[in-house]
């Protein structure tokens, strides 16, 4: 059973904690990224929703320009050898990927959710 829609972005901040887009309760992920098939606590069928190739696009469109000049700082400036800077950024470029991927993943299932919903009426 659906839950009313919710207005606004509250269904996408959901979706960015990793909680069911519909009552904000029951977990979104069974892994990192793998989705559950549907909501624990209220039954929302959220495994079908499918992100694919959005998640990564937006996860590079934000961390892109941060990084690029973020390497040619470190390249240029850095006191430390080359090899450990740049080893360095990589780890923080790896940890950054890490971090957002699945908040953003979650983000786009509940704007999916949401667009479905509105698109019912």
């Amino acid at each position: 059973m659906t839950p009313p829609p919710d207005p606004g972005l509250t269904p996408i901040l959901r979706g960015l904690r990793g909680r069911c887009p519909a009552c904000g309760k029951g977990r979104l992920f069974s892994g990192y990224l793998r989705q559950e098939p549907a909501c624990s606590h209220c039954g929302e069928p959220t495994g079908l929703i499918r992100a694919e190739d959005g998640p990564p696009w937006l996860t590079v469109l934000i961390l892109g320009p941060l990084l690029a000049p973020l390497s040619f700082m470190v390249s240029m400036k850095s006191p430390a050898p080359l090899w450990i800077s740049l080893t360095a950024l990589g780890a923080f470029a790896i940890g950054a990927v890490l971090f957002l991927l699945p908040r953003i993943k979650g983000g786009f299932i509940g704007l999916l959710w949401r667009m479905q919903l509105m698109g019912t009426d």
